[in-house]
């Protein structure tokens, strides 16, 4: 996503580590309306472009995590539990933090076949994949 801070062209990014799509925008523009310049280009402030840098590379971090899951975790576990875990979360930075905090923890129960976690949070399929 092209966006500019003070006259200047700068990028914010986020890929789909399996399609290799960059979603930032959708990101961005999901949370609220950008200003746009004569030219309809999306302009920032400094503060505006360092908080979407922030949430974004968060946003990248749980990229990888599900990347590096996908063969790992039953997808239909995946999706009930990361809809549990954000499903009243209305702010962006907060569903992100959130997100990527339960991959976290989904990531460390499988390194480590903390079997009780998995049960507890509907990963049955997932469990009986690394038993």
């Amino acid at each position: 996503m092209r966006v500019y801070v003070n006259g200047e062209e700068r990028h914010l990014h986020v890929y789909d580590r399996a399609s290799g799509c960059d979603y930032a925008k959708n990101v961005v523009c999901s949370q609220e309306r950008l200003e746009t310049d004569a030219y309809g280009a999306f302009t920032l402030t400094e503060e505006e472009y360092k908080k979407w840098q922030d949430i974004l590379a968060v946003q990248q971090d749980s990229e990888d995590i599900l990347f590096a899951l996908k063969d790992c975790v039953d997808a239909e576990e995946l999706k009930n539990y990361l809809y549990e875990e954000t499903r009243y979360l209305v702010h962006i930075k907060e569903t992100t933090d959130e997100e990527n905090i339960s991959l976290r923890e989904l990531q460390h129960a499988i390194q480590h076949h903390d079997v009780k976690w998995l049960q507890e949070n509907g990963f049955v399929k997932t469990m009986e994949k690394h038993s």
